[in-house]
């Protein structure tokens, strides 16, 4: 019975593994895409925040990945200060992170805290001696008929209008997708 319980305890370890970014502790894709499975409709509406953290290929190639991989940490925690525990934090590639904010439906309130992630980042490294910014891209919804990938590619297309019209910053995609 107890060899029983060990393999379990240490399957259950493996799939959590699996589904999580070593770097960061946060969720990785294959989490991401397990943890939107498993949205029901009494956590609508919600919020699809895509960050950015920008030059990040600038601050590798000038200070090297140790310093690269300290700013993506310092980033996952401020994510995680700032996030509730039931919100769905994932580091989606090297460097975008996508956070789902669960029963949120004021707009205002979703691109003040977005905004405030930005600030607090760049705040939190202005001691480095080199700039650190971040921008992000907002979308909401109310429905769960919206397909998942639209709302991330929604996130990510605000996203990139926050980096060139103002980087380091945040954008809202007016009204919701769905």
């Amino acid at each position: 019975m107890i060899e029983m319980e060990d393999l379990q305890r240490k399957k259950s370890v493996l799939q959590d593994e699996a589904c999580r970014d070593p770097l960061t502790g946060l969720f990785n894709r294959r989490g991401l895409e397990l943890s939107l499975a498993s949205l029901r409709s009494s956590d609508l509406p919600l919020a699809v925040c895509m960050f950015d953290l920008d030059d990040l290929k600038g601050i590798n190639d000038a200070f090297g990945h140790k310093t690269g991989d300290r700013v993506i940490r310092a980033f996952s925690e401020l994510l995680v200060r700032e996030t509730r525990n039931d919100d769905i934090l994932c580091r989606y590639g090297g460097d975008e992170f996508i956070v789902i904010l669960k029963n949120i439906s004021d707009a205002k309130v979703i691109e003040k805290k977005g905004e405030r992630i930005c600030v607090k980042f760049h705040e939190s490294l202005k001691e480095e001696p080199f700039p650190v910014f971040c921008s992000a891209g907002i979308v909401m919804c109310d429905s769960m008929e919206t397909r998942v990938d639209d709302l991330i590619d929604g996130a990510d297309h605000t996203m990139y209008r926050a980096k060139r019209e103002n980087k380091g910053h945040c954008f809202l995609l007016d009204g919701f997708v769905g």
